[in-house]
């Protein structure tokens, strides 16, 4: 294969004329759609840098308000201890409150049992006296007489 210049000058002249008419058709739309594209791109990066910070803004208003959540968290939690203890501490007086009244009736209750008691056992040591009075004399005692009796020992007694 022989190379002639001819040939070669023509090849030359093709490629320039190509490529004046690709850049006078095509150049413009080319660099028109690439500037809208880079457009775009920058638009998107802006966006999405603008979507970050408010991100970022949100997330430290969300840790703000996490804390103040866990604070009165906190809070709520020593209330309801310090609420829990002053009830746990009414309820307890209450109870010993309740405890001393039933003591206290439990005490008035043995005493008149104990006086009850005392005038039950009076009364059969009376009736026991004069079982053996009016077995020592022979004779019927009367109720009355036995009543009197029973009375000056008793006030002797005391």
């Amino acid at each position: 294969m022989e190379l002639h210049p001819v040939d070669v000058l023509i090849n030359i002249i093709n490629i320039a004329i190509l490529f004046i008419l690709l850049r006078l058709i095509l150049w413009r739309p080319i660099n028109q759609f690439l500037a809208k594209r880079a457009a775009r791109v920058n638009k998107q990066l802006e966006d999405a840098e603008k979507a970050l910070l408010d991100a970022e803004a949100q997330k430290q208003e969300y840790i703000v308000s996490l804390e103040g959540l866990e604070a009165r968290g906190r809070d709520m939690m020593r209330e309801s201890r310090t609420k829990a203890s002053e009830e746990a501490e009414q309820i307890l007086a209450e109870a010993q409150e309740k405890a001393r009244g039933m003591i206290g009736e439990a005490r008035e209750r043995i005493a008149q049992e104990k006086e009850q008691a005392i005038d039950n056992a009076r009364r059969e040591i009376a009736q026991l006296a004069t079982d053996m009075a009016s077995r020592i004399l022979k004779r019927e005692v009367m109720p009355e007489d036995n009543a009197n009796a029973v009375e000056d020992f008793f006030r002797e007694t005391r």
